[in-house]
């Protein structure tokens, strides 16, 4: 999202949920990532908390952790998510970098909280009357064999469906996109290759990210293909950062893709999840769909 008026789709984007918030009994706000985009300007941070004050002081503001918060090369010892060496989680296939501007998420654990079920901000899960939400995070290790993904699928496995039939996930980069300058992305076949088959084995209903600044939604899938038992992945990437204009390839299994500055709605009972795109430039609904048990 960013802070108003350095991001021109900020305050617009607050301004819409806030009126949804007061208006439609919204339970809580979900924002996975890139929250500030401080980095390192603590100024910029204060701006932010009072731009959304109006909602956090009426529901609670789910934070995950992004790129923008805790990308980092120096200054491991004072991570406070406890990643080993001095930038953490670094790869040679990711491209993980400096875009924290040094912040290493500080500022986001001192700022925000979450429950204590995982691994403070970085990964945890939390309940919203039928649906169970599990946040990760991408900036971390996330293969097999690492803490997180033992916790994830310890997580995923101790769900009640009965209680909460509802199971979305949500993470910062995307796993699935059809954006010309995303083909190849390393970090993309990894989660593929990583947590794909963990969450069509839990049956997971939805898988929420950003990182790119558009929108764009799949079928239900599963290796790239549409099946009627797969997961719905949404690229909700537009909330009032500058929007990245890229071409797609029109892979079949994209139903929908969009431009603008926007936000997202779900609105769930026992058996219905129905997922609300709107755009602010006409507050009209880009694309919407029910998932139905």
């Amino acid at each position: 999202m960013g802070v108003s008026p350095i991001q021109s789709g900020a305050k617009p984007t607050i301004d819409r949920v806030l009126t949804r918030v007061i208006t439609n009994n919204v339970t809580a706000i979900l924002h996975i990532g890139d929250v500030s985009y401080a980095r390192g300007v603590g100024a910029l941070w204060d701006a932010f908390m009072s731009q959304i004050e109006a909602t956090t002081s009426r529901v609670p503001y789910m934070v995950g952790i992004g790129n923008h918060e805790y990308d980092h090369v120096t200054g491991g010892d004072k991570d406070p998510s406890g990643a080993p060496g001095p930038g953490g989680f670094r790869p040679e296939w990711g491209n993980y970098g400096y875009d924290s501007g040094g912040e290493c998420a500080v500022p986001m654990v001192h700022r925000f909280h979450s429950p204590s079920n995982g691994n403070g901000l970085f990964w945890y899960s939390f309940e919203i009357g039928p649906i169970h939400v599990v946040y990760y995070s991408t900036e971390h290790d996330f293969l097999p064999s690492s803490a997180q993904y033992d916790w994830i699928e310890k997580d995923l496995g101790s769900v009640n469906r009965t209680r909460t039939p509802w199971l979305i996930v949500g993470s910062h980069r995307p796993m699935y996109t059809t954006v010309v300058r995303d083909i190849g992305n390393k970090i993309t076949e990894m989660l593929h290759l990583s947590l794909e088959p963990m969450f069509y084995k839990y049956r997971v209903d939805l898988n929420l990210f950003a990182h790119i600044h558009s929108y764009e939604r799949s079928c239900p899938m599963y290796l790239e293909r549409c099946v009627d038992d797969g997961v719905t992945h949404v690229l909700i990437g537009m909330a009032g950062h500058n929007l990245d204009f890229d071409t797609y390839t029109g892979a079949k299994w994209s139903v929908y893709h969009d431009q603008q500055f926007g936000y997202t709605q779900i609105v769930a009972n026992r058996s219905h999840l129905h997922f609300i795109y709107r755009r602010n430039v006409d507050d009209l609904i880009g694309d919407e769909f029910t998932l139905m048990k």
